[in-house]
């Protein structure tokens, strides 16, 4: 079971609240967002938030706890997928890279950046629980298959995060009626987890694959 202090609020006004937040959040950074914004968006009262939040920072968290809640549930069960270490490291990718609404990045940043060392540490523990200590149990199974050598599953795991990330960032993005930025910059050649499997197992070189 997760620590209490990890557990999103679940009360249907504290929810709305923090989603109201989630989307302020997203749009413009953490500092660019007020709680008299926050009260505008959700349509409640100041005394109604502050009942449920002591201040902005602890909604930026209950942001990050729903978030990585959400995904640990979707990465535990990628991590079951049935078949070998392709199919379950597919499956992983798929979580990783369909976040798209929420970019981990971008959290990240904004939480080293503006929140403090309590509520940091909040987060960061939300997100080695249940996004990396998953990506790093695959590994490790790799490791025990034979399917992956060289290095530890930590490194593994980070080797892999990063990619995905690169991935999702470089991926199309959909601009009804508009040609994308992405196809602009780069072209119309999508990224996908089949592609991000095969570089990280068995990367660009010409070398035969085994």
């Amino acid at each position: 079971m997760d620590a209490p202090d990890l557990q999103p609020i679940s009360a249907p006004t504290a929810v709305k609240i923090v989603e109201a937040a989630s989307y302020l959040f997203m749009q413009r950074g953490y500092k660019a967002v007020s709680i008299t914004d926050i009260i505008k968006a959700a349509d409640v009262t100041k005394p109604t938030l502050y009942y449920y939040f002591a201040d902005k920072e602890e909604l930026f968290v209950q942001m990050g706890l729903r978030v990585t809640a959400a995904m640990g549930e979707r990465m535990r069960a990628a991590t079951t997928t049935p078949g070998g270490i392709v199919e379950r490291l597919r499956a992983v990718a798929e979580v990783l890279m369909s976040n798209r609404d929420t970019d981990m990045r971008m959290m990240r940043h904004e939480m080293f950046e503006h929140l403090g060392q309590a509520q940091r540490s909040r987060l960061s523990r939300a997100f080695f629980l249940h996004i990396f200590s998953p990506i790093v149990r695959v590994m490790e199974d790799g490791i025990t298959d034979g399917d992956l050598t060289r290095y530890p599953p930590i490194t593994l795991a980070k080797m892999f995060m990063g990619m995905a990330e690169s991935f999702q960032e470089f991926a199309p993005r959909n601009v009804e009626g508009q040609e994308s930025q992405h196809t602009m910059m780069f072209g119309d050649t999508a990224l996908n987890t089949a592609d991000l499997v095969d570089l990280f197992l068995h990367g660009v070189s010409g070398a035969a694959r085994h």
